[in-house]
């Protein structure tokens, strides 16, 4: 049971990273003009992998405008984005790989929550970017009503990463202070050494007797 659990904050942070290739960020091009190369009536479709690298968001197929009247929707790599995964990685060298307990929760929590931090800073930064782009792009006024936010729409893959690094790291830290709580030692009987879990961060358990 305790080697599954350990499992589970690895599983975690490569979760939150696999969900990179999922929405997170769409326009609706009800506005007027469109957006990028989607006509009005599609939708343009950033993966968190497109806000990483720079890459190509997806239109609706059918919504394509004509070659001459594309824009640009294509956004510079994002560095926080590009950080998340960085933190991600190490996260998951870190859990699988440093044995004492208290390290590796301590560890892995800071790494989660630094994590969330920067996806979170990094969406509402995105946000800001193509708002303004959708902004300069309107070929008209916006419907009564609307304002250029409302055509911009968080999705499902940035919301289940930021939860899957909040659950890791609300787990890890609870894991962690636990582990400072509890005794460093433990004397097995009046004139013993002291016992050490390997839980605790030390050796495996051992005991002496006491003498005579």
């Amino acid at each position: 049971m305790r080697r599954f659990s350990r499992l589970l904050s690895p599983a975690g942070l490569v979760l939150a990273g696999l969900l990179f290739l999922a929405p997170f960020l769409t326009v609706s091009c009800e506005a007027p003009g469109g957006y990028g190369r989607a006509a009005p009536g599609g939708t343009t479709t950033y993966t968190g992998w497109d806000l990483a690298v720079g890459g190509t968001p997806d239109v609706t197929a059918d919504k394509l405008l004509p070659p001459e009247q594309r824009r640009s929707d294509v956004l510079a790599p994002q560095p926080l984005a590009g950080a998340v995964l960085v933190v991600l990685v190490v996260g998951v060298l870190v859990a699988i790989g440093v044995g004492r307990a208290r390290t590796r929760r301590g560890v892995v929590a800071a790494l989660a929550a630094i994590a969330a931090l920067f996806l979170l800073v990094n969406q509402a930064t995105v946000r800001v970017l193509v708002e303004e782009r959708l902004r300069e792009q309107l070929t008209g006024p916006l419907p009564a009503g609307k304002e250029v936010g409302d055509f911009v729409q968080d999705q499902g893959g940035f919301g289940f990463a930021l939860l899957a690094l909040v659950l890791v790291a609300l787990g890890n830290l609870a894991g962690w202070i636990r582990l400072v709580r509890g005794p460093d030692a433990t004397t097995a009987a009046a004139g013993g050494e002291a016992v050490t879990t390997p839980e605790q961060g030390g050796p495996a358990a051992t005991a002496t007797l006491p003498e005579g």
